[in-house]
C-alpha cells in the first residue's frame, strides 16, 4: 500500500497553520528528541547536510568566474596576477562567495559567485559579485586570519576601503600580495624622485640669476629677456645711469626670501 509523503515545508506550514494542541504535540516531540542523544545526532547531521547543499559547486564557480572576468576586464586591461579566493558577508548568512580576485595594471577586481538562495536555491540567469580597487594611488595588500581566525586570507585597502578575502590558493594569494607590495615599492620611488625633481625645481627657481652684458645688449634689451624692467636692473645693481658695459654682471633675479634664509642659515 502507497505511502503519503508530506513535504517538510508543508508539514512546517501545518504546525504554524494548524490548532494550538497540534502545534503542541509537534513541539513536545521535537523537545523529546533534542532531550535525548540521538535526536542530537540527527539534527546535527541534517544541519550538517543542509549546510554543505549551500556550498558552492567550486569547478562551476571557478569556470563561470573566469569567463565572468574576461568580460569585465577592459580593452587593453592585463592581468599580473590572480588566486581564487572567497568571501563571506553577513547579509549572506555568512555563506561563501566563491570567485577569482585579479590583480591588473589598472585595478585589483574580484568576481564571485554568490551563495545559493535559502528558500528557492533554483535560480534564473546566473549572478555575478564584482568588487574592484583601484592600483594607483596607495593600494596595500596584507596577509592575515580571516572568518574569525578560522582561514588564512588577505586584506586589501585603498584609502578608507577595505576588501577581506578567505585564500583557497595560499601560494598564489603570496604572490599576488607580494606584486602589490612590488607596485606599492615602485609608487613611493616615483613618488620620491618626483618630490625630489620639484624640490630642485623650486631652489633653482629661487636661487638669484647674472646676466654678462655682451656686445650689443642694452639695458632695455636685457630687462625684457628676464622679464623685468629697468628700473628694477637699475635698483638691484645700484646703477647711477642705464649705461652698461661690455662684460660687466648685472643681477637680473634677485633670490628669494626661502633661498636668502636657507643661505643664511
Amino acid at each position: 500500500m502507497a505511502r503519503n509523503t508530506v513535504a517538510p515545508l508543508d508539514t512546517l506550514r501545518t504546525i504554524v497553520a494548524g490548532p494550538a494542541r497540534s502545534r503542541r504535540w509537534w513541539l513536545r516531540l521535537v523537545a523529546r528528541l533534542t532531550g535525548t542523544g540521538l535526536g542530537l545526532v540527527v539534527l546535527a547531521g541534517a544541519l550538517f547536510a543542509w549546510l554543505v547543499s549551500l556550498r558552492p559547486d567550486v569547478p562551476a564557480a571557478r569556470r563561470l568566474a573566469q569567463q565572468e572576468l574576461a568580460l569585465v576586464l577592459e580593452a587593453n586591461e592585463r592581468v599580473v596576477a590572480r588566486t581564487w579566493a572567497a568571501r563571506r558577508a553577513w547579509w549572506d548568512g555568512f555563506r561563501e562567495t566563491y570567485g577569482i580576485l585579479a590583480l591588473t595594471d589598472r585595478r585589483v577586481i574580484f568576481v564571485g559567485i554568490p551563495p545559493r538562495e535559502l528558500v528557492s536555491p533554483d535560480r534564473g540567469p546566473q549572478e555575478f559579485v564584482v568588487l574592484q580597487l583601484p592600483v594607483e594611488g596607495g593600494l596595500t595588500g596584507t596577509a592575515r586570519r580571516v572568518d574569525l581566525g578560522t582561514a588564512a586570507g588577505l586584506e586589501l585597502r585603498h584609502d578608507d576601503r577595505r576588501l577581506v578575502f578567505a585564500s583557497a590558493d595560499p601560494v598564489a594569494t603570496t604572490q599576488l600580495l607580494a606584486t602589490i607590495a612590488g607596485r606599492r615599492g615602485q609608487e613611493r620611488a616615483a613618488d620620491s624622485l618626483a618630490a625630489a625633481a620639484r624640490d630642485y625645481e623650486r631652489r633653482v627657481a629661487a636661487r638669484e640669476v647674472w646676466h654678462v652684458v655682451a656686445p650689443g645688449d642694452a639695458l632695455s634689451s636685457i630687462a625684457a629677456r628676464y622679464g623685468t624692467t629697468e628700473e628694477r636692473l637699475v635698483a638691484w645693481n645700484r646703477l647711477a645711469t642705464t649705461r652698461i658695459r661690455i662684460g660687466q654682471r648685472l643681477l637680473v633675479k634677485p633670490a628669494t626670501p626661502r633661498t636668502a634664509t636657507a643661505g643664511a642659515s
